[in-house]
């Protein structure tokens, strides 16, 4: 049954932003505001400005992510999820993000950094085919053309741990050289308690542990003439990690277990890339792109009696080429163009018990990538755009087996302009997931002496194949006169060879690997607004987002639903600014419905209850140059409880989390 959510996206900030659009298909800097730019788009797209971002204390852009529409962040069981709906593709800058098992860019980047987010949920031609479950751009800041210099200090506690970061960026232009550099320094330590009961012990957990990270960005465009443009992206962050977690276990005899979890992690992302105006109506592009993930650790655990430990190394090499060739041509505007990409991954685990090499798995994979696509955005009388295209894709894999895979993603969006202030929108696309490497290797990723449901060993599947979707969606959008929004809209998806990760329970030990498991089919409802009150109290707003899902997938003959989906999700929110104090604060609540999975093939099923967070902040301008701000994050402390039954055994696993604080200065000269 269909149950309402409200899923918040955005704070009520209203202003106009200076950005860079492309109207009339040239590049044209305009005062010009997210919600009009949204408007406009012949394709729906959701935007949400950087500053909406930055103010409920999130300390990356992974966090961030969880407060975007269309969104979610898988939690709980020791597990951190992929962004949305477990498949939703995440991109910076309009490139691919790419993570090792220690390494995830997304951590690395502060919402400072960000531009605006752009969410679509349905890819067009011109991005990815993989775009199933939908489209997250992260767009990052570019140079201004004044210079002035910008630093955020913050500070606070986690469950009375410090927690610290650093961000300062300078930027500019002199002559024909616009340049941005910006770094990020970060600290943060915190503690943390779960428990486990199953009906033959029960265990208690506590965790520590201290993150800390480095990143340098330079984003330079030079600008030798009115029609040519080159451009230089470069990101270079180490990060490292340790985690001691020590368990006791009841189970008529006390147990001890500890754990030791330490590793680091070295990203480089490297673009270079050129636009060029061949004439009024003709726009040539091109991009040279480099990225490197690297990532080791060391994971010890010992029982008292057995003394085991892991060590790991990961490598993965992004190298890629891409082009695009732009018309203008009446009252159409045609885009086609090529990517060609290759990546080197690379997995050696090896494990050792009570000092004796017990397993030494070294895995290689390869794959070339290649793409053409070409689209046309077609207006038609005044109110109505389509925008049809066409991406044909091929992967070649080469690792335990070699495959090759071709796909051809045909895409249809329509927008008709019902009024000056309501749009309806229209698009269906044929999608693809392809099995991310380590979905493919046979390393084995142990849990040492955690083993269980909620802490299995993670091993690959060299045989998955790749999940084909075909996705279709309906959206209403209303603009209001003081740029607030009302929009309802839905999908529907139908999906082929769905990948789920599954359990079960080998030799002794819980194992997870990935498995095609069979036909699904998703549907949603979504529902936005964010909207001033302004008429009846100054300085006030409100914003909320609301989504509900359904699922079934038919696997061996017998239908179910499609495993760790939740119900529902949503969040609301206020925002009151009083001019004359020139302070700002608000309050939001996140909170994501359980799902109840029935039992799978491996005779496993699980529940999660659905669970809430509750923020507040508040700003204050000191002067032109400082502002201040106050988050209190996770005021509800909600705990994750997951039930899981299968092989005789039933386990409830319950993550607490914790309220934490923090106090942040900005200055601007």
């Amino acid at each position: 049954m269909y149950r309402s959510f409200l899923f918040l996206t955005c704070t009520l900030s209203l202003a106009c932003a200076q950005e860079i659009l492309q109207l009339d298909k040239i590049e044209v800097e305009e005062h010009y505001s997210v919600v009009e730019e949204r408007k406009e788009n012949s394709i729906a797209k959701r935007i949400i400005k950087g500053e909406e971002l930055t103010q409920y204390g999130d300390m990356n852009a992974l966090e961030m992510l969880k407060r975007t529409p269309g969104v979610t962040i898988n939690e709980g069981k020791g597990k951190k999820g992929s962004p949305g709906k477990g498949y939703t593709k995440v991109l910076i800058d309009g490139e691919e993000v790419t993570s090792t098992k220690r390494g995830n860019p997304l951590e690395q980047i502060s919402p400072d950094m960000i531009q605006r987010v752009e969410v679509m949920s349905n890819g067009s031609a011109e991005y990815t085919a993989e775009s199933m479950g939908g489209i997250v751009n992260i767009v990052l800041k570019k140079p201004s053309s004044s210079t002035k210099t910008t630093a955020k200090l913050t500070g606070g506690l986690y469950n009375g741990e410090p927690m610290s970061s650093l961000f300062a960026q300078h930027e500019g232009k002199n002559g024909k050289l616009a340049y941005l550099f910006n770094t990020t320094v970060s600290d943060n330590n915190q503690e943390d308690t779960s428990s486990a009961q199953t009906d033959t012990y029960s265990e208690n957990t506590n965790t520590s542990a201290r993150f800390r990270s480095l990143g340098l960005n330079t984003k330079l465009i030079f600008t030798p003439t009115s029609k040519d443009k080159y451009m230089f992206d470069g990101a270079i962050n180490r990060s490292d990690y340790t985690k001691e977690s020590l368990k006791n276990r009841y189970s008529g005899v006390n147990e001890t277990i500890s754990q030791q979890d330490e590793g680091d992690a070295l990203m480089l992302w490297t673009k270079f890339s050129g636009s060029h105006n061949l004439s009024g109506t003709e726009l040539l592009e091109w991009k040279l792109k480099y990225h490197q993930n690297d990532s080791d650790g060391l994971t010890r655990s010992n029982n008292g009696s057995t003394y085991r430990e892991q060590k790991d190394e990961s490598a993965l090499r992004v190298l890629g080429v891409e082009g695009s060739y732009s018309l203008a041509l009446n009252e159409h505007f045609i885009k086609t163009g090529v990517d060609l990409k290759q990546l080197h991954q690379s997995d050696d685990v090896t494990n050792y018990v009570n000092g004796v090499q017990s397993s030494d798995d070294h895995q290689r994979l390869r794959e070339n990538k290649g793409a053409w696509y070409i689209q046309d955005e077609v207006n038609i009388g005044e109110k109505t755009v389509i925008t049809p295209g066409i991406r044909f894709e091929r992967s070649v894999r080469q690792f335990d087996q070699s495959a090759a895979i071709g796909y051809v993603a045909p895409s249809l969006h329509a927008l008709y302009k019902l009024s000056e202030n309501d749009n309806l929108r229209a698009s269906i696309a044929k999608t693809v997931r392809l099995p991310r490497l380590d979905e493919l290797s046979s390393s084995l990723d142990s849990s040492l002496d955690q083993n269980d449901f909620s802490h299995p060993d993670v091993i690959g599947n060299p045989n998955l194949k790749e999940e084909r979707a075909l996705s279709y969606e309906l959206r209403y959008e209303h603009f209001f006169e003081d740029k607030g929004i009302v929009s309802v809209g839905g999908f529907y998806r139908n999906i082929s060879d769905k990948i789920e990760k599954m359990t079960t329970f080998q030799a002794g030990r819980y194992i997870q690997r990935p498995y095609n498991s069979g036909e699904g089919k998703l549907w949603s409802l979504e529902l936005e607004l964010k909207k001033s009150l302004d008429s009846y109290v100054s300085g006030l707003g409100v914003f909320a987002n609301a989504t509900l899902q359904d699922t079934s997938l038919v696997s061996n003959g017998v239908e179910r639903k499609i495993k760790g989906t939740s119900d529902y999700l949503y969040n609301i929110g206020v925002d009151h600014t009083l001019k004359e104090y020139r302070l700002t604060y608000g309050a939001a609540y996140r909170y994501v419905s359980g799902y109840d999975d029935p039992i799978d093939e491996n005779g496993i099923m699980e529940t999660q209850d659905g669970h809430g967070t509750l923020d507040l902040y508040a700003t204050k301008r000191l002067n032109q140059t400082f502002k201040m701000g106050l988050n209190l994050k996770n005021i509800t402390q909600e705990s994750i409880v997951t039930t899981t039954k299968g092989y005789g055994h039933t386990q409830v696993s319950d993550e607490n989390s914790r309220f934490h604080f923090l106090v942040t200065l900005d200055g601007r000269w």
